[in-house]
């Protein structure tokens, strides 16, 4: 979506007001359920429910914004912003419980936050007659981030799914040290 957007669409106003609305309400939807399995794996299934909520409370924000065409690049920091503060802090806890392979999480994470510095410097870059502003080096910046998510749920599934023989699915699924289960 935002390669049609960035690439063809930005030049006609109205159609690129809409296509920045769906984008981030698609943002904003797939960040709800980053929470939500963020919450379910750390805290556990039924847990976080105020988290939840403060999240409800910024996805109807999201889609307020949207629907009104009004979904800006700073509308999105501010309400996806709130929900990534809460993932990483999370994270942040589950490594110091011990979690497996919460370090491949929090360095994805890190690592979709530098491209967001990226995003907001004023570096260009030319390479083999293409131009790349800050937007286009943001995007690309965000490849390694995915891919260490990838590989970091890739990994944690695979041990768990070594420990799950033995445990019952939910003891499994936190795959806590003894003393915090």
């Amino acid at each position: 979506m935002g390669g049609v957007h960035h690439g063809f669409l930005e030049p006609y106003e109205t159609i690129a007001r809409a296509s920045w609305s769906a984008i981030s309400l698609v943002v904003a939807i797939g960040l709800s359920f980053l929470l939500a399995a963020t919450v379910a794996t750390v805290l556990g299934e039924g847990k976080g429910r105020v988290l939840l909520a403060v999240r409800t409370a910024s996805l109807v924000a999201s889609l307020v914004l949207a629907i009104l065409g009004r979904a800006t690049i700073a509308t999105l920091l501010i309400t996806e912003g709130l929900v990534m503060v809460m993932v990483v802090l999370l994270w942040v806890h589950a490594w110091r419980l011990g979690f497996p392979r919460v370090g491949l999480v929090l360095a994805a994470i890190g690592t979709s936050m530098l491209a967001g510095v990226v995003r907001g410097s004023s570096l260009h870059l030319v390479f083999a007659g293409w131009v790349f502003d800050p937007n286009a080096l943001y995007h690309l910046a965000q490849i390694p981030g995915v891919v260490l998510l990838y590989v970091a749920v890739r990994q944690r599934e695979q041990a768990l799914e070594r420990g799950a023989a033995k445990q019952p699915p939910f003891q499994a699924m936190s795959n806590l040290p003894r003393k915090y289960s």
